[in-house]
């Protein structure tokens, strides 16, 4: 029991010194982890991330990198997941939707945990809790986690730097935020995004719940020359490549 309990910690070491999620269910990843953790584990072999087969991004926490690599370092899920449940409490969501998100599945513990660090950054920030409450009942992969703990980064991102959140809304299963300024801000996790019917109501739902206010589109990625026309013609501002990704 204590080599396995010694073999999990290095490996999740390893995992936050090379950047990528200790908990992902990419077999490759996993098993590319198992090999460089049991070596290390076993025979005491150091290693320089620069040379590891392995790499990539992990999830990021709105204005404190280091300080959650540092949690995921030295802490295990089940440390994470009560730091996590009093966060969240704290914040105003309830308990059943509390326990709801931290028992879906779909989130891993690194996942889980960039969600809640990130919601935490929106301190002063109303109605958190329905955030918590879409990610709980929405999010069926891990594709559905790491959108909602990067749209949850990007509210962190502009809430403490150039628009100031008031409070979270919903419209259908989809969180928007409105400003201080009264600004309606769609914070959007996307790699790219294109004009489509979809867009299209989307765009009417939100000047709907602005009733007159301006309007904010806030996308981690790219938009399509006709998406930016359409929706400026609508007089909605538009930033793009706000915190971009593969595309950049």
């Amino acid at each position: 029991m204590q080599q396995i309990v010694g073999f999990t910690d290095t490996k999740r070491k390893v995992a936050v010194s090379l950047g990528v999620d200790p908990y992902s269910t990419n077999p490759v990843l996993q098993r590319e982890l198992d090999g460089i953790s049991w070596a290390s584990f076993a025979g005491g072999l150091t290693f320089q991330v620069a040379t590891m087969p392995i790499g990539g991004p992990a999830l990021t926490v709105a204005g404190m990198t280091s300080t959650f690599q540092d949690m995921l370092r030295e802490k295990s899920p089940t440390d994470l997941k009560i730091m996590n449940r009093k966060i969240l409490l704290e914040m105003g969501a309830n308990a059943t939707d509390t326990e709801a998100f931290l028992n879906n599945g779909a989130f891993s513990p690194l996942e889980e945990t960039a969600f809640v660090l990130n919601l935490k950054s929106l301190d002063g920030v109303a109605n958190r809790g329905a955030f918590v409450r879409l990610a709980a009942k929405m999010s069926s992969d891990e594709t559905d986690a790491i959108f909602c703990v990067e749209t949850a980064e990007l509210m962190g991102n502009l809430h403490n730097g150039e628009k100031p959140l008031a409070r979270i809304a919903l419209i259908g299963d989809f969180p928007i935020c409105v400003a201080k300024d009264g600004t309606v801000v769609v914070a959007l996790q996307w790699d790219y995004a294109a004009w489509t019917p979809l867009a299209d109501r989307f765009a009417h739902d939100v000047k709907a719940e602005a009733k007159g206010k301006p309007c904010l589109v806030a996308l981690s990625g790219a938009v399509s020359p006709r998406l930016r026309k359409e929706l400026e013609s609508r007089e909605f501002r538009v930033q793009d490549l706000v915190a971009p990704g593969p595309l950049k």
